[in-house]
């Protein structure tokens, strides 16, 4: 493994990271100029410098202040580059080639977008889903999976929608359908099935936390996104780990 690459893969999620930041409550507030306007303090809406913007530097180094009206900066901000980093990283040293891992990296960006958006607002934008989708559907074509994505795609899609006009939108949102369908195009259909199992286990478990500690009831909405998130990341590291252990069970 190079190392500089390696490295490289963590600036780079550093900088993807940083956008996402940016992107996020731009597309939740429906902002003009959403990739070419320029950043601003949320509070006093100075604009900010390039010092103010290299991504975690200058959170830590303002001690999380706006270095203008010196009010508090959200964390999602550094939560979001921190996360996008080691996620850049891990998928780096998954694929161990600079080219695979540059085809790789939109996809989990778009996992990364997923995540926080969802977790933030409990809700997902299409202006990144429906690229992401596509982009999914392209690479497996390109890898020649792309009747595995197509059926992934296709499973989950079913499994949400069924449960959406059952429940007449009480028990999921219409943007799951679509998390569903991206994940099943990145994962295959195998991988598809493991990631909603753990998916539902993950978030059976921390409801369970929730309700146990009193932070939330039987009418608290939890977003379904992250844990759907995490268990496609789960499964696409450990797939065939996980399922090995569960088959000797």
């Amino acid at each position: 493994m190079n190392t500089l690459q390696f490295i490289g893969s963590m600036i780079l999620g550093l900088i993807v990271g940083s956008f996402l930041s940016m992107l996020i409550p731009r597309l939740h507030e429906d902002k003009k100029g959403i990739v070419a306007g320029r950043s601003e303090c949320p509070h006093c809406h100075h604009t900010l410098g390039i010092l103010d913007l290299i991504p975690l530097l200058s959170y830590l180094a303002l001690r999380g202040r706006c270095r203008y009206c010196k009010k508090p900066i959200t964390a999602w901000y550094p939560l979001t580059e921190l996360a996008t980093a080691l996620l850049f990283g891990s998928v780096f040293l998954n694929t161990a080639d600079w080219i695979n891992f540059l085809w790789l990296a939109p996809l989990f960006a778009v996992l990364v977008f997923i995540f926080f958006y969802d977790l933030r607002y409990k809700e997902i934008h299409d202006a990144v889903m429906a690229p992401g989708i596509v982009y999914a559907l392209f690479l497996a074509w390109q890898m020649g999976h792309l009747q595995d994505s197509l059926l992934g795609a296709a499973i989950p899609v079913a499994f949400f929608g069924a449960q959406y006009l059952i429940s007449k939108g009480k028990w999921i949102g219409s943007g799951d359908l679509r998390i569903g369908a991206f994940m099943g195009a990145m994962l295959g259909w195998k991988a598809t099935l493991l990631a909603l199992l753990l998916s539902y286990i993950l978030g059976s478990l921390i409801g369970i936390v929730l309700l146990a500690t009193k932070k939330a009831d039987g009418q608290t909405a939890v977003p379904l996104g992250p844990f759907l998130v995490l268990g496609t990341l789960l499964s696409f590291f450990w797939s065939d780990q996980l399922l090995a252990f569960y088959l000797s069970l």
